[in-house]
Formats: structure tokens, sequence, C-alpha cells
């Protein structure tokens, strides 16, 4: 039968069935769960992303799963609680109830909470009540601009991990409560929460509260319906077919509907799922990046990655070698390179030559806490815990949410180092001075004195970078004594996965503005190859005609010029004169005289006599390029304009093919000129809506669906975390060790 994260028919073992295999620090499983390629990881994302159905058994949920039901929405996906968890939830639930008539002490039963511990009652219901509207202290906000409300699919995300979570039978609720959070996802109601309020230590106390407000009816208690929709308890219940009334809680019923820490592990589950992904993008611009910017291939070879020893690093770079490989951009710059090996420096610059090193790092980050926010999403995080077995109430700290606070942390400044290799990336590809001939700010007009391109969305990149680089600080580092000093040492899980969603929103301002540029430059590429074919062409016709033959049809001495004269064009970049090709002023027209006095020069006794005169050749060649150059360099951009260029876009010819299609095909952008109305930003907006629905994943995937975990060169297979290394990165799921699956 399936498991659990397919998955149907598993049954929850408890502790004493468990068998922990000889890993009972669960290091080895951490490891094991590293083993395989970040992009395997990725696909399999994708993969349980777009099931149509999320079945709940308590311990095998991943944050695909989560996004899923957060982003997709109750039309595109079911969620259904596993039938065999009931008896585990009904017994701890029974047992509390149970030891509250035998007398029992338990914390939060007949207890008071926190600091006032000391407090006792048995009014366990009143005692839950109580709880709940105490802990409903947040601000919304409504009357003002500024929303302090939740965003929905972070909440959908909360009520779907704590569901999980409460399944596994340690918190001591009815099922039937569970089901009813399991009506809201599947008819999208969702309650409304604030923004702000919890420490993510005793769990998203604040927040979760008015989940159970909800439930219980409470008239502060607010909720959306499918279509945004205000809806009241009554309404929501309604909606939901709920049909049983708002629930009075039973003793401990409150407390486990608030602590835990799935506020923070649920959007920490979503900003995970999309910051794999962009993760993956920025290998494959990466490579792009190298593509137009002509550079050396050479970055990528395996033997200096593997010399490192770090999978991340070593990954990287095998993705950007299998994207370069084969690349007709690579192949055309090598000519370029053999030609004239002066025309650029001897070696890239560090955020094309270094990216494999910059970016591998940041993946072995991500991965890491993504494996650290699965394991949160699928741990049982009360206090107490009910130990049926032992027929006990176990006092601990579950519910802080360090892991989260943690994990947020480190992948928010992996965020902001994939940023900042971006806008250097960038800021190479817009400047003329590092970019190898491509025109500056990537002006695509005629006449650049009315073209400024991208130096608009440089400026905007600067500012998304310096917000950027501002969120990398931790938010862990700034914990303040709370609850009377009962949490006086607190996660901050949720204010951290907050900041780290803020930081991928700009992410994605940063990719959308990237990829509209590099699109610009693939294009621009496209427009150089097609106007220097056109000027050698003119070049070469004006040569042929005017210095092949002397005033009486006799061989001139000039003839043997041609091609250095050709020499010249090849070397010089286009954009350097296009605009005015045959300006004097410009370097093409002053190399082009400079090849003919040199060869004039050269051309000693022979220059006395008129008949074969170089020098008095060049008047004349210079006359007939005037007239005839700029005629054809503008039939030949209006050919392109109307989609019949001589040559070919080589982008086409090139792995990197699907990404580029995705900018100007599924996001319908445009080649960005000063002489058309349309702005940068109403393009970058395309590319922003398209990465935010998720159209940009095929596409990214459809770039490496050839490769196959090998590096190209020594088809040696990728060297990942091994379970038996002395040293692990202590992230990964464990939670099939604890099912048996029929």
């Amino acid at each position: 039968m399936e498991s659990a994260n397919g998955n149907s028919n598993c049954i929850q073992r408890r502790p004493e069935m468990m068998n922990d295999g000889g890993d009972p620090l669960k290091w080895k499983a951490a490891a094991e769960l590293l083993k395989g390629s970040h992009l395997d990881e990725v696909k399999r994302m994708v993969e349980e992303y777009r099931r149509p159905v999320v079945r709940l058994g308590g311990e095998t949920l991943t944050i695909s799963q989560v996004a899923a039901v957060a982003m997709r929405g109750a039309a595109e996906i079911t969620v259904e609680v596993a039938e065999a968890a009931r008896g585990g939830v009904e017994a701890s639930s029974d047992w509390v109830v149970e030891s509250m008539k035998r007398g029992t002490d338990s914390y939060g039963v007949t207890t008071g909470f926190g600091a006032t511990s000391y407090r006792r009652t048995k009014q366990g219901g009143a005692l839950q009540i109580e709880l709940i509207r105490f802990l409903n202290a947040g601000i919304f906000g409504n009357s003002t601009e500024s929303s302090h409300t939740l965003p929905h699919s972070a909440t959908r995300a909360a009520m779907l991990v704590r569901i999980n979570t409460l399944l596994q039978g340690y918190s001591g609720i009815r099922f039937q409560i569970l089901e009813a959070l399991t009506k809201f996802l599947n008819k999208d109601i969702t309650p409304l929460l604030p923004l702000r309020g919890t420490i993510t230590a005793s769990g998203d106390l604040v927040p979760l509260s008015y989940i159970a407000a909800l439930l219980t009816g409470r008239p502060n208690a607010k909720a959306t319906g499918p279509h945004n929709e205000p809806l009241g308890p009554s309404q929501a219940f309604a909606m939901a077919g709920i049909e049983t009334g708002f629930f009075e809680l039973q003793p401990k019923e409150g407390l486990a509907l608030v602590n835990g820490t799935a506020v923070g592990s649920g959007l920490a589950s979503i900003v995970l799922f999309e910051t794999n992904i962009l993760a993956l993008l920025s290998e494959v611009t990466s490579a792009v990046f190298a593509e137009v910017m002509q550079g050396k291939p050479e970055f990528t070879d395996h033997l200096t990655h593997k010399l490192k020893h770090h999978p991340g690093q070593i990954e990287a770079a095998a993705i950007m070698e299998h994207i370069l490989d084969g690349s007709s951009y690579v192949k055309e710059a090598q000519k370029i390179h053999e030609t004239d090996p002066l025309q650029k420096p001897k070696q890239d610059r560090y955020a094309l030559r270094t990216s494999p090193q910059w970016l591998g790092p940041q993946i072995e980050v991500i991965r890491a806490s993504t494996r650290s926010i699965e394991r949160e999403i699928n741990s049982v995080n009360d206090n107490p815990l009910i130990d049926v077995s032992r027929n006990k109430a176990l006092h601990g700290g579950n519910f802080q949410g360090t892991p989260i606070g943690v994990s947020m942390d480190n992948t928010r400044l992996a965020i902001a180092s994939i940023g900042k290799l971006v806008f250097a990336q960038f800021s190479e590809l817009v400047n003329d001075f590092y970019n190898n001939g491509l025109p500056s700010n990537l002006s695509g007009g005629r006449n650049p004195s009315l073209d400024y391109g991208f130096k608009g969305a440089e400026i905007a990149m600067a500012a998304y970078c310096s917000e950027l680089q501002f969120l990398a600080n931790p938010v862990t580092n700034h914990v303040q004594s709370a609850e009377q000093h009962n949490q006086d040492v607190n996660s901050l899980g949720l204010i951290s996965s907050r900041k780290t969603a803020e930081a991928l929103e700009i992410l994605k301002l940063m990719f959308s503005t990237f990829l509209v540029a590099l699109c610009q430059a693939i294009d621009l590429r496209h427009v150089e190859e097609n106007l220097k074919a056109s000027v050698k062409n003119t070049v070469s016709q004006v040569a042929k005609k005017v210095l092949t033959t002397g005033s009486n049809g006799e061989l001139h001495p000039s003839r043997f010029c041609e091609k250095e004269l050709l020499k010249v064009v090849e070397r010089e970049h286009v954009f350097a004169y296009i605009d005015d090709p045959a300006s004097d002023n410009y370097p093409l027209m002053q190399k082009l005289r400079q090849v003919l006095v040199d060869q004039a020069l050269a051309n000693g006794k022979d220059e006395k006599s008129l008949s074969t005169s170089i020098f008095h050749k060049i008047g004349a060649f210079e006359v007939e390029l005037k007239a005839l150059l700029p005629k054809e360099v503008e039939n030949a951009r209006s050919e392109m304009e109307n989609g019949r260029p001589m040559i070919g876009n080589r982008i086409e010819n090139c792995r990197s093919y699907p990404l580029y299609k995705f900018v100007r095909g599924e996001a319908e952008t445009n080649f960005l000129t000063g002489e058309k109305e349309r702005s940068p930003g109403e393009e970058f907006d395309k590319v922003f809506s398209a990465i935010c629905d998720g159209r940009l994943i095929d596409p990214l995937l459809d770039c490496l669906k050839e490769w196959n975990g090998f590096e190209n060169r020594n088809r040696d297979r990728l060297t990942f975390f091994n379970a038996s290394a002395n040293f692990v990165y202590f992230s990964g799921s464990i939670a099939n060790s604890n099912l048996i699956c029929m």
C-alpha cells in the first residue's frame, strides 16, 4: 500500500512500537535524506505540489504539500485525514477528561498558564474559554490603510500543519474538531488571524487563538469565504457544513489548539517551496548570463569543484556546465577568444566565474532548512504531551519554535546572497564597460541619445538589493523576555518566517527584472550579429567595387586591403558605432581608414603613381561606404523587426531556450526600445505575475530535462552527503520511520 506521503492506510506507531534501527539520535536519517541532487528534490516537490489530494496521517507531511494547500485553494486540492488516527486522538482526549475526574493535576487542565500556573481550578472547560479570550489580543487595523491580517495562504498552511500535529494523538483533543478544521480548508473558509503578536514560544499562541475563536463561535471571530467574502462564525459553520454547532471546549482542548508552532512553520513551508525553485533558477540564470556575456565556460570545469568538496557547489557547477555544453553562444565566444585573446580579460569577473562557489553554500543552507522545517511540521509541539501508554502527562517545551527561527534566519541570508549575485550580474550586464559589446543600459533603439533602456531598472535593482541585504540581518538575536519572565527565551519563529517571506518577494522582483534583462541581451546579441553581417557585406561590397581595380581597369594594390578591413568589422563592437555607422567620429570609420593608411604607407614607391596609390583610393572608398552603409544597416534592422532576420537567434539552439521562451512567450514580454511607448516596468510585472503563478517552474525544469546528475566531462556521479560520513548536515525528515504502511 501507499505511504502516507501519497498516501493511505497508515497506522500510527506508539513510542513503544518504534524501532530506531540503530539510529536513536536520528542523525543517520537526517543525512540519508540529503542524498541525491537538489534538482531531484525540486522535481519531487513540484510533483507533490501538483497532486489533487493531501492525506494527513500525522507524520509524513511535506513542505510542498503545505504550499499546495496554502496556495492552490480548495478548488484544486482536497485535504483528507487518516481515519486510522481517530483511535489515538480520541484516546488522548478521553485520558484528559478521565484524569481530571480522578483529580490528576495537569498543566493547562487544572492549573493556570505560564508564570501563573500556580493557580488551580476544577472548571476545566471554563479555563479553556478564558485561555482563548485572553489570547485574542491581536490587532487587525481594519479601519486603517495598512492591514495587520495574516495572509490567507499562511493561515491555511497553519491550519493544515496544526491538524497534522494533533492527529498524532498526544494532544488531548476530539477528532471531530480536526474534522471541522479540515472542512474549513476544503470549503475555502479561512479564519482571520493577526499578522503580529507571537514570539513562537509556547507556540504561536495569539494567532492560533483566533482559529479557536472561530471554532467556539466567539463574536469577535471573523473569516472569509472562497470569494473573499466576510463571514461570521455562524455563516462559516453553515458554509462548511458543520452541523454540530460551535464547539464547547473540553479540558485542554483550547491549549491543544493554540500550543503549537504551526503558523511559523506553515509560512516557512510556503517560503521554502518557492525558495528551492528560485535557488535552482539562480543556477540556470548564471549560465544564461555567461552565454550573453561571452563568458569562458572553464569556470564550470568539474575538477575545480571536486577539489573544493562542497556538494552544493559541485551541483551548481555541473548544472551550469550542462547548460553551457554545446551552447551556440559559447561556441561563438570561443572563436572570438581564440581570434582576439586581448579583446577581454583572461578571466571573467567574480559574478560569473565564481557563481558556483557563491551559490553552492546557499543551496546547502536551503536544503538543510527545508529538512528542518519538514521535521517541525511533523512534530508534536504541545505542552503537556499526553502519553496514554504510560498514563501520564509530560511537561516539557516542544512548543519552542527555535528550528523555525534559525532555519528562516539562515534561509533569509541565503536569499539575500542569491539576490546580491543577481544584482552583481545585472550590473555587469547593463554596463558597456563590462558587457563585451552590448549597448549601455541594454538600449535597443536606433538613437541611444533618446533610449536609456534599463537605467531606471538598475536604480530599482539597487533599491531591491539594499532592502534585501537589510532583511538578511537575523531576527533570532532580538529576543525579549516575555510573560512575566516565564518565556524568557523564545524563538521568534513566525517573525523570522515573515521577514523571509518579505525577502522572497524582493528576490522575485529582482529575478523578474533580471530575466527580462537577460532576454533583452539575448535579442541584442541577435541584433548585433545581423547588423555586423550587414556591415561586413557592405564593406566587402564597397571594397570590391572601389579597391579592386584602378581607373583603367587594372588590378590595384589596394585590393589586398579587403581582408584587413573585414577584420576591423569583426573585432569592433557593433553598438559602439551602429547608431551612425558612417560617422567619422565613431571607431568603425576611423579604423577602416587606418587600415588603408597603413597599407598606403607600406606601398612604398607605388604611392607616387596615381594609378597605384592607395591614398588616393581612401576618399572614394569612404564616399561610397557612407552612401551605402546607413541604408544597408537600416534595411537589416527593418528586416529583423518584420521577423525576417538574415541570421536566426542563437538562443533557439541552446538548452536555456525554454527560459527565454517563457519570458518572451508565456509572459508575453517584448524587446524594449525608446521608440516604443511601453515601459520596462510593464514587462517586469508580466514576468513577476508569471513567477507568482508558478508558470516559471516547467520552463525552468525543461532547461535541465537532459541532465541526469552527471558532470559532463568525466561522467562521475555527483557526490552528496553519505549517512556514514563523519560530517553531515543535520536536516531531513524522519517521518517515515514512525509508520506502518499496509
